[in-house]
C-alpha cells in the first residue's frame, strides 16, 4: 500500500470518531437539561407540599381552638345546671289589674249630641232642602250664621210700577227640570251688597214664602244671580232668628214636610178614628 492509500483509510476513521464524540456530547447535554427540569419540578412539588402542610397546621390549630371554646361553654352550662338544681328559683310576677271601663250612661254627651233637644224651634244642619211655596220647587239651601241677609237665585230681574208701587219681576229655575217660573213681588227695599266690583251693588229685596222641615214662613230675600253657586238659596240670620237652631255637625236634619202631605196625613188619621 502506498502512502496515499494509507491516508485515505485514516480519514473515515477520524470522521467516525468525531461523529461519535458529537453524539455523546449531545446526549450528555440533553440528559443534563432533563435532569435540571426534573429538579425544578421536584422543587415546585416540595414547595406546594410545604404550603399545604402549613395550611393544614393552621386549620388544625383553629379546630383545636374551637374545640377548646366549646369545652369551656359546656363547662359553664354544667355549672349553671348544677346551680339551678341545687337552689331552684321561683319567679312570681303579679298580674296587672285591668280596670274595666265604665259603662257609658244613657244620657252621655255623645248621645246627647245625636239627639235633638226638646224645643219648638226647627233643628237644621248646614245643608237643607227648601220648598218654594206656590211653585212646588225644591232647592238646595245653605245655612249660614255668618251672613246677615238671605239670598235666592233669581234671573232676568226687572223693575216695574204697579198701582204707584215698585214691583219686581224675576225668574226662578227648577234645579231638576230647568223649567223657568216667573214671579212678581212687591219690592220692599234695596240692599247694598259688596261684590267683586269696586263699587257696591244695590239689589232688590222681596218677600217669599218657603218651607224648611216642618217650618213654613215668609222671609225677606235678596234677589241675585247664583247660577255659579252650588246652593241656589242662602239662609242667613234674618230667617234663622227665633225659629231655627243650627247644628253645624250635620246636614239635612230637617226632612221636608210638604203642606199637602201634612194635610193628607191628618185626613188619614181622622178617617181611621
Amino acid at each position: 500500500m502506498n502512502k496515499k492509500s494509507v491516508l485515505m483509510m485514516r480519514h473515515p476513521l477520524r470522521n467516525l470518531a468525531l461523529v461519535t464524540l458529537a453524539i455523546t456530547s449531545l446526549g450528555a447535554c440533553t440528559q443534563q437539561k432533563a435532569q435540571q427540569q426534573l429538579q425544578a419540578e421536584l422543587n415546585a412539588s416540595k414547595a406546594c407540599i410545604a404550603k399545604q402542610e402549613l395550611q393544614a397546621q393552621q386549620v388544625s390549630g383553629q379546630q383545636v381552638e374551637i374545640l377548646r371554646q366549646l369545652q369551656a361553654v359546656q363547662q359553664q352550662l354544667v355549672v349553671q345546671q348544677q346551680a339551678i338544681e341545687a337552689k331552684p328559683q321561683i319567679i312570681e310576677r303579679a298580674a296587672p289589674q285591668v280596670a274595666c271601663p265604665p259603662v257609658p250612661a244613657a244620657n252621655s254627651k255623645k248621645n246627647q249630641a245625636k239627639e235633638q233637644p226638646q224645643t219648638d224651634k226647627q233643628i237644621v244642619g248646614l245643608r237643607e232642602q227648601a220648598l218654594i211655596a206656590g211653585l212646588n220647587i225644591v232647592m238646595q239651601a245653605r245655612i249660614s250664621t255668618n251672613v246677615a241677609n238671605s239670598v235666592v237665585d233669581a234671573r232676568n230681574i226687572q223693575m216695574f210700577e204697579r198701582n204707584g208701587e215698585e214691583w219686581v219681576r224675576f225668574t226662578i229655575y227648577n234645579p231638576e227640570t230647568k223649567e223657568p217660573h216667573v214671579l212678581e213681588r212687591k219690592r220692599l227695599r234695596f240692599q247694598t251688597v259688596q261684590t267683586a266690583n269696586p263699587t257696591p251693588d244695590r239689589r232688590p229685596v222681596v218677600e217669599i214664602r218657603f218651607t224648611i222641615g216642618k217650618l213654613t214662613q215668609k222671609g225677606e230675600f235678596i234677589l241675585a244671580d247664583r247660577s255659579t253657586s252650588e246652593y241656589p238659596i242662602l239662609i242667613g240670620r234674618n230667617l234663622l232668628r227665633d225659629v231655627m237652631l243650627v247644628d253645624v255637625s250635620g246636614n239635612n236634619l230637617a226632612p221636608l214636610v210638604r203642606v199637602d202631605d201634612a194635610a193628607s196625613s191628618a185626613s188619614s188619621s181622622a178617617a181611621k178614628k
